[in-house]
């Protein structure tokens, strides 16, 4: 059997390999509290109604086939 040498900085996370995982954060408070995420999540915001007002222009059947899909429409 082979045996292998686990230094000092690397115990916890060999440990962490077995138990109990650690469940993320609400995916809200990670973005809450990452500037980063905080202006990606507001550029996809303006991205999404800039999609959906060019939807409604140019598709207005399409919203009410969306609804029907079961798609939340805002």
């Amino acid at each position: 059997m082979a045996r292998y040498k686990i230094s000092k900085e690397n115990i916890n996370e060999f440990f962490g390999l077995f138990g109990k995982k650690k469940k993320p954060k609400d995916i809200d408070d990670l973005i809450k509290n990452d500037p980063v995420l905080r202006k990606l999540d507001k550029e996809i915001e303006a991205n999404n109604k800039k999609a959906m007002d060019l939807v409604r222009k140019n598709y207005p059947d399409a919203i009410k086939i969306m609804r029907q899909a079961g798609i939340d429409v805002k």
